[in-house]
């Protein structure tokens, strides 16, 4: 039978968006410590990174800088996160303040390095990432709690109708493809939506969002 070597499978593909490019250059040392076999984008600004992140499906992960040309701080991190609501987005900064690295958190990424970790804290701080985990540094403690009650309807208060509609078809499993039909609109529409969706409960993954599901339906009086 024939045999498929690991150079001729997929390789998984990393965005590293930052106007250093030493910085540049160790986080891309950092992502060939996670994996042997892999490609690596990078860019010197934000209107790159959005670019790459229209062009290429294949990003798995995003590396953002946030004080790098364009940014505008917090906004290009919701625009990529609007762009890409599955991929996870690590903020990598100089920045360490804590209200920064938890408002990043409530924006939607998954990760937040601050340049002064070492190597092989950024190597495992991107592992706990890909894995699924939420990272942020030990000044910051834990990440942001997860919403109460309270917080849960008020963040549902703020959706719009037709957000509300995701969300129902959202938790009941269904794929972007599937809402998108259901709805008779275009699958990028629903992404929109879900980002908005996932911002507003202040929850970083569609999983977490599935995860309150019964919360949620509860709150909007559903079965």
């Amino acid at each position: 039978m024939p045999h498929t070597s690991a150079s001729e499978l997929p390789a998984p593909a990393f965005l590293i968006a930052d106007d250093h490019p030493m910085f540049r250059e160790a986080l891309h040392w950092v992502v060939g410590e996670i994996s042997s076999h892999y490609q690596v984008y990078e860019v010197p600004d934000f209107q790159q990174a959005m670019d790459v992140t229209i062009r290429q499906a294949d990003v798995e992960m995003i590396f953002l800088d946030l004080n790098m040309p364009d940014m505008n701080g917090l906004e290009g991190l919701i625009a990529l996160r609007n762009a890409t609501p599955a991929t996870p987005i690590i903020i990598v900064s100089a920045t360490e303040d804590v209200e920064t690295i938890r408002e990043a958190m409530v924006c939607g990424a998954s990760g937040y390095i601050p340049k002064s970790l070492s190597k092989s804290e950024m190597v495992a701080a991107v592992r706990s990432v890909l894995d699924g985990e939420v990272f942020v540094p030990v000044q910051a403690g834990s990440a942001p709690r997860q919403s109460s009650d309270g917080q849960l309807e008020d963040g549902i208060s703020k959706l719009t109708n037709q957000q509300r509609v995701v969300l129902q078809l959202l938790v009941s499993g269904q794929s972007n493809k599937q809402i998108a039909y259901e709805l008779g609109t275009v699958e990028s529409t629903v992404k929109a939506h879900v980002s908005a969706i996932l911002r507003k409960l202040k929850v970083h993954s569609r999983t977490q969002a599935v995860i309150k599901a019964a919360k949620i339906l509860a709150v909007l009086g559903c079965d």
